[in-house]
């Protein structure tokens, strides 16, 4: 084989491969997994979650492409919970797990159109209306919105979504707003362990 040939296949398969990480890094991947209490940062718990009837408390860490993010998991009230939290501690969004009747019909709607455009397959895993951090309410206050289930138009939809093309699956986070707009998504990694759900 003659040498401009070889250089023309070793130029070939290095863009081959400088062009599969470029498209990787465009992908905004995440992995969830379960970590011990004195591995999460300093939160008051007890106040921050009024201490009261307080079940299955876990801990998790979130690592993707922007950083690392902790979890608490807990059920409170027959409601299966999550309060994020930045590595301060600061809370940066709470809610809770939610089933489809639980959206209104028109915001539901919207999103299912979305869904269904995008996906030839799909199934709905796992929903949650969600609390964002807002630098004009304290903690106290996004709490108290969280723990009364109060419908806002600030609420936010995270879906887990399981696609189907073919024999490959791919699981993918969606975010919606109270309107059912599509505001972020991402493919969702499993859990390196702990696989056990509420």
């Amino acid at each position: 084989m003659h040498t401009s040939t070889m250089t023309s296949i070793l130029k070939v398969m290095i863009l081959l491969f400088c062009g599969t990480l470029i498209c990787q890094g465009q992908d905004n991947y995440e992995r969830e997994f379960r970590i011990k209490k004195s591995q999460f940062p300093d939160i008051p718990l007890d106040s921050s979650l009024a201490g009261h009837n307080i079940k299955r408390k876990r801990f998790y860490k979130e690592v993707d492409s922007l950083g690392s993010t902790y979890i608490l998991k807990f059920k409170k009230n027959r409601l299966h919970y999550n309060l994020r939290f930045n590595e301060s501690g600061e809370l940066l969004n709470s809610g809770f797990k939610i089933n489809e009747i639980d959206v209104p019909d028109e915001t539901l709607q919207e999103i299912k159109r979305l869904l269904s455009s995008t996906f030839e397959k799909h199934r709905i895993k796992r929903m949650y209306q969600q609390y964002a951090s807002n630098k004009n309410e304290s903690e106290d206050s996004q709490l108290k919105n969280t723990f009364q289930n109060l419908l806002l138009p600030s609420n936010i939809y995270k879906l887990n979504i399981t696609s189907k093309n073919g024999k490959n699956s791919t699981d993918y986070d969606f975010w919606f707003n109270a309107e059912g707009h599509l505001i972020n998504k991402r493919i969702a990694l499993p859990m390196n362990h702990d696989h056990t759900l509420y």
